[in-house]
């Protein structure tokens, strides 16, 4: 297993939030709640002003054989 972890500030995470293709875009009736939940959650968890997403990545290997 391979442990990876990103460091974020508020404006850090949100600008990670806003860079994936699937969450609302400014002007969508969702998007400024969506921004408010994550102010609300980032008050919530963060620890001196930041917080951190762990990641975990599994890979799998084998060998392919002639088809």
């Amino acid at each position: 297993m391979l442990e990876n972890r990103q460091v974020f500030d508020f404006e850090g995470l949100k600008g990670r939030l806003l860079s994936s293709s699937y969450t609302p875009e400014p002007g969508h009736a969702k998007y400024e709640p969506m921004l408010a939940e994550l102010q609300r959650i980032f008050d919530s968890y963060n620890q001196e002003g930041q917080v951190a997403i762990e990641y975990d990545t599994e890979v799998y290997y084998g060998r392919l054989l002639p088809g």
